[in-house]
């Protein structure tokens, strides 16, 4: 068993963190190596003088600041500080043939609905000075007007009077962590989640703590019980094409969340930035309880990325914290981008586009059907990636190293899972990023040989 060289000191702090701040040192100079098991909670407090519940305390602050990570039944363990857990690499386009890396649409010319939506604004210029302007943090209050009259008709029931604008999504989710959430507290998430949501928690020294998963999304039974279990302060999900998993809660399931949630006064963040995507859905989390809710989404997914728009409707009795919270990120988000949006909204190009996504996805998935359906493979209708789940005989680390060998870039499941977790032998494939089908078809192909690979013979001492 590992023995420490831990010292404390009266005065110096509380405990906990004098043993954490050690941890870090131990780390640090190398002492303590990637993947040494430290010792357990008992051992270490005999070893201290300390209590248990001191050393558990201390672990978990070492987990937040991401220096070790407990795996389940196996005990805690040192992290690689040389691990990105979640980075947007640019690719080389001449080394790489294939990238299956990112959620992105499909390529579209989007060229001439851009130019025709500043047309129009430059068209009246006391307008386009008035873009130029501050406004208010919550935005100008027509374009959040046409936004929510368009996800309206689009299923998604918000008030324009409780939306917010924010640069895409992923800053929307961590403004709602900023606002609710303190260093220290727990976060539910779903067995495998978002590696941008993971990143931010990492970030705001929140634990995320993961909750069983089956093909719908997070199993009512296991939230209730992970509530009474970690008190967390929020759940974060997302119903309609998981990522990385493509699961999309039915509104039975959808409801018995909702239960768990107003069992235990807990709001939901629902990530539904996917949620525009498929033609017919479940209703929204947030038209089924708007006052347990916080919703998130953006037009990344349905119009354009570049334009980092996205938004959050929040609970009434939230929102002056939530434009607080804007104010102090960045004031605004700019009324111009803003603007772009809802030209784009009104000359019905949003609407158009989202029916050409739906279109070539369609197709994109059928050809990864065509050419993965032997394997196990998880697909939803017009979600931008795959969920592979690899062959027994292949190993995960391996597999993703020889894809990159042959230019293939792919998302090992490692990236999905939450501190702690086990990793389950899966990929996932954004086929909505190759730039075309005949790029798509050659990445799968080159996929499927690597599938079909038998493995290496040969043995160790």
């Amino acid at each position: 068993m590992t023995m420490l060289d831990i010292a404390l000191s009266d005065g110096a702090g509380p405990r906990y963190k004098q043993i954490a701040d050690q941890l870090g040192t131990l780390i640090e100079n190398g002492t303590l190596s990637a993947n040494t098991r430290l010792p357990t909670h008992r051992a270490l407090a005999d070893q201290l003088g300390v209590t248990v519940g001191t050393i558990t305390r201390a672990y978990a602050e070492a987990e937040r600041r991401g220096l070790v990570e407990a795996r389940v039944g196996a005990g805690t363990y040192v992290c690689s500080q040389n691990e990105q857990h979640w980075t947007f690499d640019t690719p080389d386009p001449e080394k790489l043939e294939c990238h299956f890396g990112y959620n992105v649409p499909p390529l579209l010319d989007r060229a001439d609905m851009l130019s025709r939506a500043m047309q129009r604004l430059t068209a009246n210029p006391a307008k386009l000075n008035q873009l130029m302007l501050y406004q208010l943090p919550e935005g100008i209050m027509q374009h959040r007007q046409v936004v929510a009259d368009w996800l309206t008709s689009q299923g998604v029931n918000v008030e324009a009077d409780r939306l917010l604008f924010s640069s895409g999504a992923q800053h929307a989710t961590q403004m709602a962590l900023n606002a609710f959430c303190r260093g220290g507290d727990t976060l539910l998430v779903e067995k495998y989640t978002y590696p941008g949501l993971i990143s931010l928690a990492r970030q705001h020294q929140i634990t995320l703590k993961p909750v069983e998963m089956d093909e719908e999304g997070i199993i009512p039974e296991a939230l209730d019980t992970a509530c009474k279990m970690y008190q967390p302060r929020l759940i974060y999900s997302m119903p309609t094409l998981q990522n990385p998993t493509t699961g999309t809660m039915s509104l039975e399931r959808r409801q018995a969340i909702l239960d768990v949630c107003r069992k235990h006064n807990l709001y939901l963040i629902e990530d539904e930035v996917n949620g525009l995507l498929p033609a017919t859905r479940p209703e929204p989390l947030v038209n089924l309880d708007p006052e347990q809710v916080i919703h998130i989404g953006a037009f990344s997914k349905c119009l354009a990325p570049g334009l980092r728009v996205g938004y959050i409707h929040v609970p009434k009795r939230l929102y002056s914290q939530m434009a607080n919270t804007l104010q102090n990120h960045s004031w605004m988000t700019s009324p111009l981008l803003t603007g772009i949006t809802t030209e784009l909204i009104q000359a019905g190009d949003a609407d158009r586009v989202l029916l050409q996504i739906r279109s070539e996805m369609k197709e994109r998935l059928a050809i990864t059907q065509d050419i993965l359906g032997d394997y196990d493979l998880r697909v939803s209708e017009t979600c931008f990636h795959v969920w592979l789940t690899l062959p027994d005989h292949l190993r995960l680390g391996e597999f993703v190293a020889s894809a990159s060998k042959e230019g293939i870039s792919l998302k090992s499941a490692e990236l999905f899972v939450p501190p702690g977790g086990a990793v389950p032998p899966a990929i996932r494939l954004s086929v909505s990023s190759p730039t075309n089908r005949d790029v798509l078809k050659k990445g799968l192909l080159k996929i499927r040989e690597l599938l079909e690979q038998e493995p290496m013979g040969g043995f160790a001492l």
